[in-house]
């Protein structure tokens, strides 16, 4: 503020010099205002970027198992029966590059001294591809598709949680299976040809936890001839939705036809509906803030009357007035903004991991780590949105500082 035989005008350094001087002299409750301001836009940094960060885990998770899948299984109370002649007619679908059926059934796995609970996965091993792409045999060979007597195992069955010595399984040894029949409990001894590397949880098995059998072992050992699901891979994404269509028309409401491409887009909308919430939520206590700010606005120019009152009369327009009381409040939404940034971003860093805890298929299965999506276009938006938030609700209270009658002013107390 220039001062010589009254005020000449209002330029941007001395506003921002008696807006920081503002803020200083109440600085309990300023910094509690801004600490609003930094807390809610910082819960939006946080929730926004996790909840990307949870989308694209999601989706690279049902990738795995291949967008142009699709599973086909009995529909509950169906009599349907899925043997090879229900495979050679779903195979002659135009588009339809592999089918593979298979059993799939929980058993219990005997390693050494060491019992481990995992799922029977029967399919063609040369198939295995189709269900768990790029997954990769660690040690051995995978078994003969036509085989009765060998197994491939998945890492977690070779590698037992509390691995001991006794407990490490290598290729060539036996595993025993037990697993109920329908003529009771059965124990058998099946010979391992290889182990898996590490895979993970794709959307219904966990190849860590499974045994892969060759069909004829697993018809035998299930003493069932037929399949308990297929498995369509089509010969593009594109073609997906032709073929359900076409499985739906051959088969009607005796099957469930399940495939990633639709899942996925049903996943990511249930996501960004959520995400979307949850921004909504975290906008709601910024609003909040906002209402801090001008509460605190309004009980400063109260306390400041008098003081609005020597400006008046030293010069100073009401127009200047306002844009002086403005900036304090747009500046108290600028720093509660790039607090709420730094805020955001480490609680975006430290809740990833535990967040990680919720998307777990099973108890058995580890935690899916969660890495959030923090983009400079969601840093600068939030900080934007706390500048917009500050200066709306510092505009009553401007104005109301704006308004005062000089002379009444000087005359407060």
């Amino acid at each position: 503020m220039r001062l010589g035989g009254g005020v000449e005008g209002v330029n941007i350094l001395d506003t921002y010099r008696y807006a920081i001087s503002a803020l200083r002299e109440r600085r309990g409750r300023s910094f509690l205002t801004i600490l609003g301001i930094a807390i809610g836009s910082g819960l939006i940094i946080a929730l926004v970027s996790l909840g990307e960060g949870i989308n694209i885990l999601v989706t690279d998770r049902l990738m795995m198992l291949g967008a142009n899948n699709i599973i086909i299984l009995p529909a509950q109370g169906s009599n349907i029966q899925f043997t090879d002649a229900e495979v050679q007619k779903i195979s002659r679908i135009p588009g339809v590059t592999v089918v593979a059926p298979f059993y799939s059934v929980a058993a219990e796995f005997k390693v050494g001294g060491t019992s481990v609970n995992g799922r029977i996965l029967g399919i063609d091993p040369l198939q295995l591809q189709v269900i768990f792409p790029g997954i990769k045999i660690l040690e051995g060979e995978a078994p003969t598709p036509s085989s009765a007597t060998q197994i491939g195992v998945g890492y977690k069955i070779a590698f037992p949680p509390a691995i001991t010595a006794s407990s490490r399984l290598y290729v060539g040894q036996p595993l025993t299976i037990v697993i109920p029949t329908p003529t009771g409990i059965q124990t058998t001894s099946y010979t391992v040809t290889s182990i898996y590397d590490k895979f993970g949880a794709s959307l219904f098995f966990d190849a860590d936890t499974a045994v892969i059998m060759p069909l004829p072992g697993a018809r035998k050992l299930l003493e069932n001839q037929r399949y308990h699901a297929i498995l369509v891979n089509s010969e593009r994404v594109e073609l997906v939705e032709y073929i359900i269509s076409e499985l739906e028309t051959m088969y009607g409401r005796n099957v469930n036809v399940i495939s990633p491409s639709t899942i996925l887009s049903t996943v990511r909308s249930i996501i960004a509906s959520f995400t979307v919430f949850l921004g909504v939520i975290a906008s709601v206590s910024l609003l909040v803030a906002g209402l801090g700010i001008m509460n605190t606005m309004i009980m400063s120019v109260m306390e400041r009357t008098r003081e609005i009152g020597v400006l008046r009369s030293l010069g100073m327009t009401r127009r200047e007035v306002l844009f002086t009381f403005l900036f304090e409040a747009v500046l108290t939404g600028f720093i509660g903004g790039l607090m709420g940034v730094v805020i955001g971003v480490g609680l975006s860093l430290g809740f990833s991991n535990y967040a990680g805890n919720f998307l777990r298929f099973g108890p058995q299965f580890e935690a899916l780590p969660i890495q959030p999506v923090i983009t400079p276009t969601l840093l600068m938006g939030t900080l934007i949105f706390s500048i917009i938030v500050g200066s709306l609700s510092g505009v009553y209270p401007a104005r109301r500082a704006a308004l005062i009658d000089p002379v009444k002013a000087l005359r407060t107390e």
